[in-house]
């Protein structure tokens, strides 16, 4: 057996002697759509743009990347901002902006406790206030069902500027007025 083994191996190399090498090509590769592409629009579409009034001490910026606007507020270090994505899974959101502030995820029951829904230019919006002392880190958030797309204003800061703002943020988010 061992020995018609080696032969076969033998005649193998042999019947490969004499023939060109292999070669090799490069295929272009496959362009698959890229899943993201479709969701993260950076401008809202026509007919979604907003109007709002804007507290004392507020001035808004451009939005670059994927802000639609940007907001500074005077005194502070805050960063509020608008984005709108092609998704609007509130325990999931709630759950990442806990891991940004250092708290552990809670379950989608204990969030529903937390959230508060209310209307954002006559459309349904979750608005939730999120502090973690230990890290003097927080998130304020309000996301904006405009189905298929949603908004997300979204404040982030330390615990003690985020709760000196609280009111006018919640004040501003309840002024907005979405052109459809």
């Amino acid at each position: 057996m061992k020995n018609l083994s080696l032969f076969c191996l033998a005649l193998g190399l042999a019947a490969g002697c004499g023939h060109e090498e292999a070669q090799t090509y490069q295929a272009p590769k496959e362009m698959v759509a890229d899943p993201m592409a479709k969701s993260v629009p950076t401008r809202p579409p026509p007919g979604n743009e907003f109007e709002a009034s804007l507290p004392d001490g507020w001035t808004e910026t451009p939005g670059s990347g994927m802000r639609m606007a940007s907001y500074t507020i005077e005194d502070s270090s805050v960063d509020f901002y608008l984005i709108s994505l092609m998704m609007g899974d509130v325990p999931s959101n709630v759950n990442r902006w806990r891991g940004q502030v250092g708290l552990p995820p809670i379950s989608p029951e204990a969030i529903a406790q937390e959230v508060e829904s209310f209307q954002i230019g006559g459309h349904d919006a979750k608005y939730i206030e999120i502090y973690n002392e230990e890290s003097e880190r927080g998130i304020v958030s309000a996301i904006v069902d405009l189905a298929p797309a949603y908004w997300y204003f979204t404040a982030k800061g330390p615990v003690d500027e985020l709760k000196a703002n609280v009111s006018d943020i919640r004040k501003f988010l309840e002024s907005v007025k979405v052109g459809r």
